[in-house]
């Protein structure tokens, strides 16, 4: 027994072939819309998951970026700090001179010594900078006075020496401060005497400024070598500050540049083709227009008014 096409067929056919159609159209009006081309899990789960991983990849990006800039922040305060005490050490070794010299009275020593206690004075400011708050000598504990004047002229270490690290790209770090023990009392390893090679700042002033004041020539001219190794260790140290920021500078070009990879992987994944999409607005609508009057033709003028 051969199945009977009734006009009801048609016209539910119609109508099915007409919201078809229609769903197809509104579909793409969203995706002119929005500019996505997927706009619910449904569209494309496969390509929801992948644009969901994307996204994670640029707002992992993102935060590398924060850490980088706060870094950079940080660095550059810390350079400026080492900039002040290199001052600092060059002008007492240039009043280091000037008192070893033989020309120079008890007076003209007493009024050096003057100015060596105000060049005390600078490098525990230095040595005690702050940047947003937190100490950058003073390690894990920034919010402590990392450098306390104790008796006369000499100075206690009272901050943290680890330094403080950031991640600047997956699985990488840099540290970001310094050990201020090691930068200052020229004692890394923590046993309370400056390492081979290395000096106590505040110690070389107190000394020179004790020389000065005895009006003891010797004395004074005994810490120029010691002076000069104050050099050589702080310009250690703004190499190393120095070596981070230029670390700090490649991480960020790579993640500039990753920025832009993940940006445009995201937009081949979920971005609509605006040129296809309008393209297809119009092919779409001529096709509904087309079924509209090809229903009209088969099924009952009635019917049609229910579409």
């Amino acid at each position: 027994m051969g199945l009977r096409i009734t006009q009801s067929i048609l016209a539910r056919q119609a109508l099915a072939d007409v919201s078809r159609l229609r769903r197809r159209l509104a579909a793409t009006q969203e995706q002119a819309t929005s500019g996505l081309r997927i706009n619910r899990p449904s569209d494309d789960p496969v390509g929801v998951r992948d644009a969901t991983g994307l996204r994670a990849s640029l707002a992992a990006r993102d935060q590398f970026e924060r850490n980088i800039t706060k870094a950079e922040n940080v660095v550059s305060v810390t350079e400026s700090a080492l900039g002040d005490a290199m001052n600092v050490i060059i002008r007492a070794k240039e009043l280091a001179v000037q008192g070893a010299n033989g020309t120079v009275g008890a007076d003209g020593r007493r009024e050096i010594a003057a100015e060596v206690r105000g060049l005390h004075d600078a490098l525990l400011a230095a040595a005690n900078t702050r940047f947003g708050g937190a100490y950058v000598f003073s390690g894990y504990t920034n919010d402590t006075q990392p450098f306390t004047p104790g008796a006369g002229l000499s100075v206690a270490f009272t901050g943290d020496p680890n330094e403080i690290e950031v991640a600047i790209a997956e699985a990488e770090q840099v540290p970001i401060t310094l050990d201020g023990r090691r930068v200052f009392l020229g004692d890394g390893d923590g046993d309370g005497t400056p390492d081979a090679g290395r000096e106590d700042l505040f110690s070389i002033l107190g000394d020179l400024v004790t020389a000065l004041e005895a009006n003891d020539q010797a004395g004074v001219g005994a810490q120029l070598d010691r002076l000069d190794r104050a050099q050589t260790q702080l310009n250690l140290e703004r190499t190393r500050i120095g070596a981070v920021d230029s670390r700090l500078r490649a991480a960020r070009e790579i993640l500039g540049r990753r920025e832009t990879e993940l940006t445009r992987q995201l937009s081949d994944t979920q971005d609509a083709d605006s040129v296809q999409v309008y393209s297809d607005i119009v092919n779409q609508g001529t096709a509904l227009q087309a079924s509209l009057r090809a229903s009209a033709s088969l099924v009952q003028p009635t019917l049609l008014d229910f579409i």
